[in-house]
């Protein structure tokens, strides 16, 4: 889910750079792919809380890669 949804928010991101911005659409992918986790993959409990998990890993290797971390 996160792949579907990654090349969205990078995109979107570098056509309107702002903090704010980049925090909505994080927030919207997580929803998102929560919303996708819940309905196809069943054996995951928390899909939420899956999903902030593995958004919130993806955004500090971001960090890490882009040198601000």
């Amino acid at each position: 889910a996160n792949v579907l949804t990654n090349p969205a928010v990078v995109l979107l991101n570098l056509l309107f750079p702002a903090t704010w911005f980049l925090l909505l659409l994080e927030w919207a992918a997580v929803g998102i792919e929560g919303l996708v986790y819940r309905l196809c993959a069943r054996r995951i409990r928390r899909p939420f809380l899956f999903s902030l998990w593995a958004n919130g890993c993806s955004f500090g290797l971001g960090l890490v890669i882009g040198g601000i971390l």
